[in-house]
């Protein structure tokens, strides 16, 4: 949304719960908002999750024009519902908005379904003399166990019922993109479209994600928690049917879309134009990026990557307060049985290590198999320094104090916006 590094917008630690106090603060200028005053029409299908404690954090007041879909990080897809972990509340709240106000409850339709229905409607009454921004952004098939049965039937050989289930959301989510695909066709925009596919993290393994034959999950610093794929269509393809191996970091995509909408980035973002890159397939212009730099005293601590050098300081297993398992370190079968979080009891899980120096060259072991940190200290010291160059600039977090107000008991049930 800002082209931005997270600790360039204290956005660094962990993620933001229904009962977060802060958000992406607003002297920031989104990806909308720049699109809008060029003429875009911009629209938000989905998760929105950069704040909701006070209305000017929400969708309309970044820049969307519509916003269809849940504030916080995710909602049961049944009941539209969650509950915060970390506070003493009894009751779920309910978090599904059409613009302002709260969509009926309905626990019979799938939260997909009804996404993938509204970014349909959008494309079929879209005014075509207007450019069009929609971000359409589905919890599929990242979070849960809920899936309509008609997806899990069509794997009826898979004995896992769990991994099954994950099989049946992605073919959900490849039915969700064909309906999207399709109605751009309909109404003949297909072919003056762009669509960029990307997801936001690594699988989870608690929900039969999986990340071979990279290292570990979401939520860490290792290339399991960081490297997706992503796919591009559209007209300003010059080349395509080739799969392009050149860095790119997710801020990227901020002042690339500027770059295809015509429209000059700040020179101060961090994301790089990579136009060309996907185009044709030229260099990436990317040489380094941080995965993250978060000074909190619980944090993961801090990675970075240049060239084909990539160094983790700090804890690389922890991304918010839950506590880990001893197999994060690891790879992780495909087929297995869903792994219980929060039961201190069980003897696989334990606290990860509260601070590491591992120094990994990803190019002949992308699966950060053999750390070199004590081979190559000079190599450690090298990238080290690039890193508190970096750290210069660091800024304050936002609030993630829980604040018991946001209790969806004060609003009828209804998680919303509170100070």
């Amino acid at each position: 949304m800002t082209g931005y590094y997270p600790f360039r917008t204290g956005m660094q630690h962990s993620i933001l719960w229904h009962f977060t106090k802060g958000g992406l603060p607003v002297n920031f200028k989104t990806l909308p908002e720049k699109l809008k005053d060029v003429g875009y029409l911009t629209h938000l299908v989905g998760k929105w999750h950069l704040g909701h404690s006070k209305l000017d954090y929400t969708p309309l007041k970044r820049g969307f024009d519509s916003f269809f879909g849940h504030l916080g990080g995710g909602i049961s897809n049944y009941e539209k519902t969650n509950r915060d972990p970390y506070m003493n509340v009894t009751n779920s709240g309910y978090d599904l908005r059409d613009n302002t106000g709260v969509v009926q409850k309905d626990e019979t339709t799938y939260s997909t379904l009804l996404y993938t229905e509204r970014a349909v409607d959008i494309i079929s009454k879209h005014y075509p003399e207007y450019p069009l921004f929609l971000y359409f952004a589905i919890d599929q098939p990242a979070k849960g166990f809920q899936v309509p049965s008609k997806y899990v039937d069509l794997y009826p050989n898979m004995e896992n019922q769990d991994l099954r289930r994950y099989y049946a959301k992605l073919s959900l989510m490849d039915e969700a993109v064909s309906n999207l695909t399709s109605a751009l066709k309909s109404r003949g925009m297909w072919e003056d479209t762009m669509l960029i596919f990307i997801s936001d993290n690594g699988a989870l393994i608690v929900t039969q994600g999986n990340n071979l034959p990279l290292r570990a999950l979401g939520s860490t610093l290792f290339e399991g928690g960081a490297r997706v794929p992503a796919m591009v269509h559209g007209p300003l393809l010059k080349r395509t049917g080739y799969v392009h191996d050149g860095l790119n970091h997710i801020t990227d995509w901020h002042t690339t879309i500027l770059s295809m909408a015509g429209i000059t980035p700040e020179s101060d973002l961090d994301g790089m134009d990579i136009l060309n890159m996907i185009a044709d397939g030229s260099p990436s212009p990317r040489k380094e990026f941080v995965y993250n730099i978060d000074q909190f005293e619980k944090s993961p601590g801090a990675a970075i990557r240049v060239g084909d050098w990539k160094l983790i300081i700090g804890n690389p297993s922890m991304m918010y307060p839950l506590q880990v398992l001893s197999e994060v370190d690891g790879w992780f079968p495909v087929d297995r049985k869903v792994i219980k979080l929060n039961t201190s009891s069980d003897t696989k899980v334990r606290p990860p290590p509260a601070n590491v120096t591992l120094l990994f060259n990803l190019k002949d072991d992308p699966e950060e198999r053999h750390d070199l940190s004590q081979k190559l200290p000079m190599k450690v010291e090298e990238l080290r320094r690039r890193l508190d160059e970096y750290s210069k600039g660091v800024v304050p977090l936002v609030d993630y104090t829980l604040d018991p107000k946001a209790d969806p008991d004060n609003f009828d049930g209804v998680f919303s916006p509170w100070l």
